[in-house]
């Protein structure tokens, strides 16, 4: 870390010492890409009681990476951070440590979107940012399954009290869902199918690079009629999300 970074930070600190000294919450969700989780973190984001709405891309293994998440939150937010939920998404394999679940015990939405349409929405992705690796149906799938199977492991060590959604049930059954995510977090202020952009909305590396995100509105995507996905290669995504599926009903509900 540069000698100026260092500098950001501390004045970052200094002037938000709630950091160091307000009781707050935290709030994880924990999927794959293209499973919706950038509207729903945006959703989040927009309530007072949640702060956050984007990928920090960091790991969570003891004090010192939770003060770093807020700083991250403070520079972009300038928030009241006094018992707020404070929010990260997590789409890749950063660490959650033991220590973390049992200090802070952070509150764990787990998301999950059904293989053919993620498969499809990444590659379609891939088309439309000229990114390689998210043309390519294998590393796309094998991506996916992996993610799956981290997934399940982290709902072990995470357990009971954490939450379960289904990504179409964002989109088809969006008002329950959304009570049964405000409910169970005890939100004062219910969530809603609306939500604000903020300044990384629509950035790519900070989650969704399409424009969708920048509608405002929870809504459906239409399918990709377009893109195809191996059968050999759909199969096994299938068969990973049959599994993890089953694995976090079991553990966290």
């Amino acid at each position: 870390m540069s000698i100026k970074t260092k500098a950001n930070k501390l004045a970052i600190l200094i002037a938000n010492p709630e950091i160091l000294f307000s009781k707050k919450k935290y709030l994880f969700v924990v999927s794959h890409m293209r499973s919706r989780s950038s509207v729903l973190s945006h959703i989040l984001g927009n309530n007072p009681e949640v702060i956050g709405y984007k990928e920090l891309h960091q790991a969570y293994t003891g004090k010192k990476s939770l003060i770093n998440m807020q700083i991250e939150l403070a520079k972009d937010l300038k928030p009241n951070f006094k018992n707020k939920y404070l929010l990260d998404k997590i789409l890749n394999n950063y660490t959650i440590s033991d220590a973390i679940l049992k200090k802070v015990q952070p509150k764990m939405l787990f998301l999950l979107r059904d293989p053919e349409e993620t498969i499809k929405s990444i590659l379609n992705m891939g088309f439309k940012t000229g990114v390689a690796q998210y043309k390519d149906p294998i590393k796309v799938t094998k991506y996916y399954c992996k993610r799956l199977h981290n997934l399940e492991q982290l709902s072990y060590k995470a357990g009971k009290g954490n939450l379960f959604i289904a990504s179409k049930d964002l989109v088809e059954n969006s008002e329950d869902t959304l009570n049964k995510i405000s409910n169970w977090l005890h939100l004062e202020t219910p969530l809603k199918t609306t939500y604000t952009t903020f300044k990384d909305t629509g950035v790519i590396g900070f989650g969704d690079p399409l424009e969708n995100i920048k509608s405002g509105v929870l809504q459906a995507t239409t399918g990709y009629a377009n893109v195809d996905v191996p059968e050999h290669l759909l199969q096994k995504a299938i068969d990973s999300f049959e599994k993890c599926r089953a694995t976090l009903i079991k553990n966290v509900k």
